[in-house]
């Protein structure tokens, strides 16, 4: 019987679609921009991204044995229902349901950060810890926790959504970075809120970065993460002030974790860490070092996600395998990109607890 699945990280900024073998080898990858505009182009490009992949990777829709979506936001995913996703046009969407109009195969749709987080535990930065918090900065931010090997999504799937930290931040303290008058963490120490940070310093405020010639674009509509990490190369003065900033709010965030669930290892990652965590995790960690709890024995393992992009594609497929009872557990995974996986992928106590 033929064993290759479908995972898809509907991404804030990308749509980015894969095909994998049972033995999680990537054979094919599609990649999209993600229309921001409405559901139904949304739901369109999920067709395209899927449909090319497919075609890419020489595989019929017969040939599929299962399809997992990583969605950001709130998901609930015995239900394959999108509640709610401030950054992709899906809020109420019964996704599952539509996509099983047009697929036959078992189909699992979750939280992206909580698929990547299976990624990572299976066969990544967390392989081989008990308990595993995830914290992914990109156009949001999402988390992900793991408990004794299963994922803890939550009474109503709010669990780990760590973005929406609230931030003892009076509005006045944040220059008009904000339209409400409370403040998420996702608010100032996301990608989008980090651009918007930049945005303002550079055209309203009138401070000098190179940006301006990284970007090539004086209105600075588009600032993205790998500007960011040339910036920071080259010692941007205006760059390192506003994500020592992003980093020490996040490292307050994480000490919060660690009081609150005490996981053994905590695992950054998203475009913005991918690009620039060389500089940011370290500041993270400086920050945990002064303000967590002294005394507590063995010291937070703080890690950089090690498969980047293929998280949510390897996790996607480790919860198809171990939640739809698609062929064998994963022993290796080898998705031949920058980040691929290249270790043996470790088992789990019990099943994860995701869409069937």
């Amino acid at each position: 019987m033929p064993n290759f699945s479908l995972v898809v990280d509907v991404g804030g900024t990308k749509i980015l679609a894969a095909a994998l073998d049972g033995e999680g080898r990537i054979l094919a990858r599609h990649k999209l921009k993600t229309e921001r505009g409405n559901r139904e182009a949304l739901l369109s490009q999920l067709d395209t991204a899927l449909d090319a992949t497919l075609k890419t990777a020489n595989l019929t829709k017969n040939e599929v044995s299962g399809l997992a979506l990583g969605v950001p936001g709130v998901v609930d995913s015995a239900r394959g229902h999108v509640v709610l996703t401030p950054n992709a046009p899906l809020s109420d969407t019964p996704l599952r349901d539509i996509l099983a109009q047009k697929w036959s195969c078992p189909i699992l749709v979750g939280n992206d950060v909580n698929i990547g987080m299976a990624g990572e535990v299976r066969c990544g930065a967390a392989r081989g810890a008990s308990s595993a918090f995830g914290i992914f900065v990109g156009t949001g931010i999402g988390g992900g926790l793991f408990l004794n090997g299963q994922l803890i999504e939550g009474f109503r799937g709010l669990g780990g959504e760590i973005g929406h930290l609230m931030v003892p931040l009076g509005a006045d303290e944040i220059d008009g970075m904000l339209t409400k008058n409370h403040v998420f963490l996702e608010d100032l120490c996301s990608r989008t809120a980090i651009e918007n940070q930049l945005r303002n310093a550079i055209l309203k405020e009138g401070k000098k970065s190179v940006l301006t010639e990284i970007v090539g674009d004086k209105k600075l509509d588009r600032i993205r993460s790998g500007a960011l990490k040339e910036a920071l190369k080259r010692d941007d003065a205006l760059v390192i002030e506003i994500l020592r900033r992003a980093s020490y709010l996040l490292g307050l965030a994480t000490a919060s974790v660690l009081h609150v669930v005490d996981p053994q290892v905590i695992v950054f990652g998203g475009g913005v860490i991918e690009a620039c965590g060389k500089w940011m995790v370290p500041w993270i960690e400086k920050t945990v070092q002064k303000v967590a709890m002294p005394g507590t024995g063995a010291p937070l393992q703080i890690v950089q996600s090690a498969l980047g992009d293929d998280a949510i594609l390897l996790g996607g497929l480790a919860l198809l395998q171990d939640q739809a009872g698609i062929g064998t557990p994963i022993t290796t995974s080898s998705g031949g990109g920058k980040n691929s996986a290249k270790t043996v992928l470790a088992s789990v106590d019990k099943p994860l607890e995701s869409g069937k």
